[in-house]
């Protein structure tokens, strides 16, 4: 089990990253929880993600990369405007924007929706992976699905129910949050926060000038 975690270094971000670029799946760190990563083009990684979580393969996963700027290659939208004051003021941060999808997102995590999930993290250790790998990956929290409602994904949790089943673990932890990400769909007028994380309504208020609604049970 040693030898699968992977102390942050240059040489295991490189490590990881070929794995990765191989069709691999390894566990790293987020702002939130860890996560299972993985090379969003490749379908049979997907694949193998939903079934070491022990769920359907019927969810979206969002996308992640490196730079803020980058939900503008696979995202469209009809106010710029909006979409950039929250990634300005959020990211890199625990916070997913929901917007139409470009046709160059892959069509396999979108599981057969027509809108795409973003983020950019602050994490050091993902950004330090991310920086070596240069792509953008899709991650799902790193647990058996149901077994982690309600309380973030950790090192005992992922130690405990998904080590086996990952390529590597890339040791870190989260920034300090206390829930999930803070989700919300831009494609909605007004705008819909999905899931509430630590990032609020009243905090996406005042940057956008508008509360957005909140999903019931949410």
């Amino acid at each position: 089990m040693r030898k699968k975690i992977l102390a942050p270094s240059k040489a295991n971000y490189q490590l990881a990253s070929q794995c990765i670029q191989d069709g691999g799946v390894i566990v790293a760190p987020s702002d939130t929880n860890l996560a299972l990563t993985l090379d969003p083009w490749n379908e049979e990684a997907i694949e193998r993600a939903f079934a070491i979580k022990n769920r359907p393969a019927d969810s979206a996963l969002t996308l992640f990369f490196l730079e803020p700027s980058g939900w503008q290659k696979y995202a469209l939208t009809s106010n710029k405007t909006l979409v950039e004051k929250l990634v300005t003021t959020f990211w890199p941060g625990p916070l997913n924007i929901i917007l139409e999808a470009k046709d160059n997102v892959p069509k396999k995590m979108l599981c057969g929706g027509d809108t795409v999930s973003m983020s950019c993290l602050s994490n050091p250790v993902w950004r330090g992976f991310m920086e070596t790998y240069q792509q953008p990956v899709t991650m799902t929290s790193a647990n058996l699905s149901g077994q982690a409602d309600g309380v973030l994904v950790d090192m005992e949790m992922v130690l405990a129910q998904v080590s086996e089943a990952v390529d590597y673990i890339l040791a870190g932890e989260a920034q300090g949050t206390t829930t999930s990400s803070t989700i919300i769909d831009l494609t909605a007028e007004p705008p819909i926060i999905v899931r509430l994380g630590d990032i609020t309504a009243e905090d996406i208020e005042a940057v956008l000038g508008v509360l957005p609604q909140v999903r019931e049970g949410k």
